[in-house]
């Protein structure tokens, strides 16, 4: 009977991971696709609040599908220490809470991905499919999430979001608000892991949906996947020598 209930939690945390994760592709797709990219993003000049809001929304929607399955582990195991709770007869608390707590994080990074969209159209820098039209801040883009990639600082982000154990037995918190204070830390070390990376947005093209499906995967595995530093400080050399060779054309070009 135990063995059952937490088969049935995990059909339930991956059927929602999965649903959402969907929906937000989806809806990405649509955006991509309406009226020639138009409708995937606020107009050019001059912004309004309705087009901040816009813009908020697209980033906020590709938060979700982007980083919600590299979060699937952690969701699991805390699905499964409630069910356990549950069974002895403890307040079990529902994981919906943690993976808000996660989303909210996320969907605050969608206001400086917004802002920084915003100020990028605004100097002319960025394409229909916003990528940047400068070889320079491409270049910069791509040193800095190099560069960090190698630094102890993105490891040590890293090692929380690839040891969801190692989480939840140093940082367990009882109650509904402790589960959302949970899932309110595990996004910050979350994004502590992959906020540089999120500027590679801008050098592929924010919704060029092939480039953002790459990152995406590359975040999953990097933290759901992997295990150690190894493949971040490997992406992180090849992004540095491509920031350089970037570098170097914008230099003599």
């Amino acid at each position: 009977m135990p063995a059952r209930f937490l088969e049935r939690d995990r059909v339930i945390v991956l059927g929602g991971v999965v649903g959402l994760t969907a929906l937000g592709w989806l809806e990405l797709w649509r955006r991509a696709g309406a009226m020639g990219m138009d409708a995937a993003m606020p107009r050019l000049m001059p912004w309004d609040l309705a087009d901040l809001s816009a813009a908020v929304l697209m980033w906020g929607i590709m938060m979700v599908a982007m980083m919600l399955p590299s979060a699937a582990p952690m969701l699991l195991l805390f699905a499964s220490v409630q069910r356990r709770r549950l069974e002895e007869g403890q307040a079990a608390t529902p994981t919906g809470l943690f993976a808000t707590g996660y989303l909210l994080i996320w969907l605050a990074w969608s206001l400086i991905g917004a802002g920084l969209q915003w100020a990028l159209q605004a100097m002319l820098l960025l394409t229909p499919h916003l990528a940047t039209t400068s070889t320079f801040l491409g270049a910069a883009f791509l040193l800095l999430a190099g560069l960090y990639q190698v630094t102890p600082w993105k490891y040590a982000c890293l090692v929380h979001c690839q040891s969801p154990i190692g989480f939840v037995l140093t940082h367990w918190r009882e109650g509904q608000r402790g589960a959302l204070y949970m899932g309110l830390h595990h996004g910050v070390y979350c994004l502590g892991c992959c906020w540089a990376l999120m500027g590679l947005l801008f050098v592929g093209g924010v919704m060029n949906l092939f480039w953002v499906a790459a990152l995406a995967a590359f975040i999953l595995l990097e933290k759901a996947v992997a295990r150690g530093p190894w493949l971040s400080r490997m992406a992180g050399v090849a992004l540095i020598g491509g920031g350089v060779y970037l570098l170097r054309s914008s230099l003599t070009s």
